[in-house]
């Protein structure tokens, strides 16, 4: 805590002397500061002191400003939660080839392991290349464990090549919410699949966020 952190709450008695150091601290930092809500509640709730509606505090633990608001401490902020409770991220770099129409795994298989709630955040992304013309290449994931849902077209990175000219990779991204899921460990599989030709898929990464 800052030097001029005020631990205490001034309990003023009658007939005392008031002392310059007392009227100081009050004055430097506007409102008592706490290591804790232990050290609070101790020097709010000592001897000739109420709680009174609008009271504040700031707690250094969790460096968040609180007011009492004439039941309970409440917070002001910043908030100190988050959405995501768990990252999970996979990445394959090597150069494999996919031929089936429906979602498969490439030979070196990418996952994401990894406890959610009901809902998370996906992303994947890789960079493709088909030398066929006029077809359509997806990069999903399928989910198995606690939660089991097949790889979908509507949960895909596409990437679509109207000529057979120019062969080149070209990265594809795409991040999903994805809720309805069974709380537990989930494992988040990429699945490939295309509508012609040889799809090459290298440098994928699949990105989970529990939420």
């Amino acid at each position: 805590m800052g030097a001029n952190a005020q631990t205490t709450v001034p309990d003023f008695v009658a007939d005392t002397v008031l002392t310059a150091a007392r009227l100081d601290i009050s004055a430097a930092t506007g409102v008592p500061v706490f290591a804790t809500t232990v050290t609070r509640d101790a020097a709010f709730g000592g001897a000739n002191k109420v709680l009174a509606q609008g009271q504040t505090c700031y707690l250094d633990s969790t460096n968040v400003v609180q007011y009492y608001d004439g039941a309970a401490w409440a917070t002001v902020g910043p908030s100190v939660s988050s959405p995501i409770t768990a990252i999970g991220i996979n990445q394959v770099l090597t150069d494999e080839a996919i031929t089936s129409a429906t979602f498969v795994a490439a030979a070196t298989a990418s996952a994401v392991t990894i406890t959610t709630g009901t809902s998370a955040i996906v992303t994947v992304s890789c960079a493709m290349a088909n030398s066929s013309a006029t077809e359509y290449n997806f990069m999903g994931f399928a989910i198995s464990g606690a939660t089991t849902v097949a790889a979908s077209d509507s949960y895909t990175a596409q990437l679509v090549n109207f000529s057979a000219a120019n062969f080149r990779f070209d990265s594809v991204s795409q991040q999903f919410l994805v809720t309805g899921l069974t709380a537990g460990s989930n494992t988040f599989s990429t699945q490939f699949r295309r509508t012609a030709g040889t799809l090459q898929v290298k440098n994928r990464t699949i990105t989970v966020m529990a939420i």
